[in-house]
């Protein structure tokens, strides 16, 4: 259905609403409504092995990703620690836009949008800002 939500007025009595009132149904044709919707087959896929088997091939994946990224932040705590011993600041922001350029560059070539890396990135980076100011602020 592609959609993410629905909005509907209902009154008891529309004609008597006190706001949007031609826009109101009753709840008795809510309920029609709702009734008459035709919902998609969401199909048996539990027993769908070949589904099973891509998800599979994501879940090993996702494990994979984690366990990079969790090496990352090892690596973003030590650049923390460097930026505390040496006086300067988590948010390094040529370097922040450096990396947007370089792999917003290189979205379409890995099939996948721009908006997706983009938003990607900012929460790595988050993260790793919050290892790094976890860091320097050890001791303080």
């Amino acid at each position: 259905m592609k959609f993410d939500g629905l909005i509907l007025e209902s009154h008891i009595d529309p004609d008597h609403a006190w706001s949007d009132a031609k826009q109101q149904i009753t709840p008795e044709k809510a309920g029609e409504l709702f009734e008459s919707i035709v919902w998609p087959q969401q199909g048996d896929v539990k027993n769908d092995h070949e589904l099973e088997k891509y998800r599979q091939q994501i879940n090993h994946l996702d494990d994979e990703l984690f366990q990079v990224l969790s090496q990352r932040m090892k690596i973003a705590d030590k650049i923390g620690q460097y930026k505390k011993d040496h006086d300067m600041s988590a948010l390094q922001t040529s370097r922040w836009s450096e990396i947007i350029e370089k792999y917003e560059s290189k979205a379409e070539k890995l099939g996948l949008s721009k908006e997706f890396i983009a938003s990607y990135l900012e929460a790595v980076h988050i993260e790793s800002i919050n290892h790094q100011n976890a860091v320097m602020s050890e001791g303080k």
